[in-house]
């Protein structure tokens, strides 16, 4: 199965202690990583973890830290032939602080002025026989291209922030996974625990995108939210037995994790529960896409849940 990921690739320096920093105070941390990052530049990392063949289509700038995505891109074994190098913008920037007392992130991004209004590939080229595709909505009209180009391809939106780019893009794929804020934002309504709730907000959404072959939210540590034969099912998160402590990439590990098991003959909700058991153990390591679980302990996990429900 051929498989492209699209979307943003980011320079990623991740910093974590058991607090969170304190303002105009110097601030030490416990351990820092430098890694890729990117929600579909994410997911292509699990991918290709996974073993599956993935090509990327993003860009970067011609700047060190473009260089070193770049760089960490193919020693995962992910194809970068579809990566614009550029002048015209900074490769984005992400500081991720972690409090590991309470499992949260918060994220500082700086990128080009150009590259977050307009973004676009430069000199965009494609394949025509990609049989999945994932995208994470930041090029939007390069995404739209590639969708079309390939209409035999099953093709996932990973909509993470509801502007007019990600919602062109929502119409045009099969399956939509969001979170919680895209929900929220497209439907007016606030997701709490009432199940009540979550069901109005879900067909809201399914209303507001009708040709969708399915559409999950995902919502943190509640699980995700998907249906069934006309119901509403709300999936809680695996509980692995250990603590979450950084959440960071988790949504990301969850879309490429669902991508990886379509594309190996798993349906849709086979899918979503893999994407679960490996995004939930993901949160027990700080790292971000370096926290992905390897696959055999994901397969072990599946296999030992399955005895327990036939038995």
């Amino acid at each position: 199965m051929k498989i492209a990921c699209i979307g943003n690739a980011t320079f990623d320096c991740t910093l974590s202690k058991d607090t969170f920093i304190v303002e105009d105070e110097r601030n030490s941390f416990d351990n820092i990583s430098f890694t890729a990052g990117g929600p579909a530049s994410n997911a292509a990392s699990v991918i290709a973890k996974f073993g599956g063949k993935v090509d990327f289509y993003g860009q970067v700038g011609n700047d060190s830290f473009g260089k070193y995505v770049y760089e960490s891109l193919i020693n995962e074994n992910i194809n970068v032939d579809n990566i614009s190098v550029s002048e015209k913008v900074m490769t984005p920037f992400s500081s991720v602080f972690i409090n590991t007392s309470k499992s949260t992130r918060t994220i500082c991004t700086a990128r080009s002025k150009i590259d977050y209004e307009k973004p676009k590939i430069e000199n965009f080229n494609y394949q025509t026989d990609y049989d999945f595709i994932l995208t994470d909505g930041k090029y939007a009209e390069d995404s739209i291209e590639l969708v079309r180009a390939n209409p035999n391809a099953i093709s996932i939106i990973d909509a993470g922030r509801a502007n007019e780019n990600v919602l062109n893009v929502c119409r045009e794929v099969d399956y939509i996974i969001c979170s919680q804020n895209f929900a929220e934002a497209v439907t007016g309504c606030s997701l709490t625990d009432d199940y009540q709730n979550n069901v109005t907000v879900y067909q809201k959404l399914c209303t507001v995108f009708p040709n969708a072959k399915g559409i999950t939210i995902t919502v943190g540590k509640r699980g995700y939210i998907c249906a069934k034969d006309n119901e509403v099912l709300i999936n809680p998160s695996y509980n692995s037995g250990l603590p979450a402590i950084d959440t960071n990439c988790a949504g990301d590990i969850f879309h490429g994790a669902f991508t990886y098991a379509l594309a190996n003959g798993y349906d849709y909700y086979q899918a979503l529960d893999f994407a679960n058991v490996t995004a939930s153990l993901s949160t027990t390591k700080v790292g971000g896409r370096n926290s992905c679980p390897m696959l055999s302990e994901v397969n072990k996990i599946l296999k030992n849940e399955s005895r327990k429900r036939t038995n």
